[in-house]
């Protein structure tokens, strides 16, 4: 990728690397650009530079989220509806709302959906409920230092919540280490002795490192991040780099744009080995014609496969189907009619009410006065208040839409109507009949004697 002619259609010019042991922090490899010796830009270090990580950041958002506070608390399966935000909470700066990358608002959603997806409202309202300077903090304590401290970069808003800000990759990737260390935090080593003269040691790396955020945080995150499921609605199934064949990872890919083009484009990659931070875009910031996770997926695949399968499993280091360990207190709970992960302090009376909601057996959504009766069924729904917008939501069973109303059946549908009923006889026991559909196609008739 780096080394070779870059792909004209994507429009990037530039790339850079970091791995990281997790076991230790020491950067294994760092490539920080295309080539040392292209001319121009090949000496400049891109993996120390400032970049925009984009939705590569908001695993570490989650991560102060789901934080034991005071109040409601929040695990995978907690519902933060993806929906156009009030101007008092966050706008585009011309009036409108953020978008999601796809343009389309997915409605009350689990954060599992929200952020195996990447929907950028879920992760905003993240930063809104938790607080913008202890998210910054908790992102600062995983390892990403530099976030929203650099110039003007101090002075962004809930816009970091969905990488606003810029952050070195280096950083980056030990900030994916430490959630790999189940949350605890070691400075990224890259030197690991230093002697005089005369031999003598002046420096030496030790193995030292701190518990920055519970356990249970990071084991959570890592469980979403590599649901394949969960993601495959915005990236399909087995996606390149989401998914290292041989190798279970939790992956995060990020975009940062430039009008409606984007001009970074990130994959941060993990296993309890190893953390892998590539990033690709121009030198000179000019935007992207195509960035696709799908255009770096194959290379991180080409990195992370045979890292394990040659390297670390020949060393002993790793075997397949290696994963974490569950830290104890993390709770399976059934919550809005879904099972998912909580962490401890979760408590499950939180759960939203529950309402009768009828809805239309054809359409699945709510029934109206000109739905059939015939037509109709009632199911339990969970009731959800959304914490910013106050606004009222339900939270639909599988393959229904209780925030919509049905919208196949019209109150001046013409009903179907039966004319011409032949009876039998006694020596011709049929019964014959002309049926008209009306409005819509009819599934059956059924005749009474």
């Amino acid at each position: 990728l780096f080394n070779g002619p870059m792909p004209r259609s994507a429009n990037f010019d530039n790339g850079a690397a970091t791995v990281i042991d997790v076991p230790t922090g020491q950067i294994l490899a760092m490539r920080g650009s295309r080539d040392y010796d292209y001319p121009g830009y090949g000496s400049v270090n891109s993996s120390v530079a400032y970049l925009q990580p984009g939705s590569s950041i908001k695993p570490l958002v989650f991560s102060a989220l789901f934080k034991q506070r005071d109040g409601v608390n929040y695990g995978a399966g907690s519902i933060l509806s993806d929906e156009p935000l009030p101007q008092s909470v966050y706008t585009t700066g011309d009036g409108k709302s953020v978008m999601n990358f796809d343009n389309k608002f997915r409605g009350a959603i689990p954060i599992r959906s929200g952020l195996a997806e990447s929907r950028n409202i879920p992760a905003i309202k993240a930063m809104y409920i938790a607080g913008r300077d202890l998210t910054l903090n908790t992102i600062h304590d995983i390892g990403d230092k530099s976030y929203c401290t650099n110039g003007a970069n101090r002075e962004v808003g809930l816009a970091a919540a969905i990488g606003g800000c810029e952050v070195k990759q280096v950083e980056h990737t030990e900030a994916f280490a430490t959630i790999a260390r189940l949350g605890v935090y070691k400075s990224p080593a890259t030197v690991l002795e230093v002697k005089n003269s005369e031999g003598q040691v002046i420096k030496k790396w030790k193995d030292e490192g701190s518990q920055v955020i519970d356990p249970q945080i990071p084991y959570i995150i890592a469980d979403i991040l590599s649901d394949d499921t969960a993601r495959s609605p915005s990236y399909g199934r087995g996606a390149s780099g989401l998914v290292v064949p041989g190798v279970k990872t939790f992956t995060k890919t990020g975009t940062s744009n430039a009008g409606t083009k984007s001009k970074d484009l990130w994959m941060m990659s993990t296993s309890p080995r190893v953390a892998l931070g590539m990033w690709v875009g121009n030198h000179d910031t000019r935007p992207m014609s195509d960035a696709l996770s799908s255009r770096i997926g194959p290379t991180v695949n080409k990195i992370m496969g045979p890292l394990h399968t040659d390297v670390f499993a020949k060393d002993g280091s790793w075997k397949a189907g290696d994963w974490f360990t569950q830290p104890a207190g993390v709770q399976r709970l059934t919550v809005s009619g879904r099972s998912d992960l909580f962490p401890s302090w979760y408590n499950n009376s939180q759960s939203n009410p529950t309402e009768k909601i009828t809805f239309d057996k054809v359409s699945k959504k709510k029934a109206t006065d000109c739905t059939p009766e015939s037509a109709k069924e009632t199911l339990d729904v969970q009731k959800f208040t959304d914490p910013i917008t106050k606004k009222v939501l339900y939270i639909s069973p599988a393959g229904y839409d209780a925030n919509a109303d049905d919208d196949i059946h019209k109150c001046d549908d013409v009903q179907p109507y039966v004319t011409l009923i032949t009876p039998g006889s006694p020596s011709n026991k049929k019964i014959t009949a002309s049926v008209s559909q009306g409005t819509h196609s009819i599934q059956s008739v059924v005749f009474s004697v």
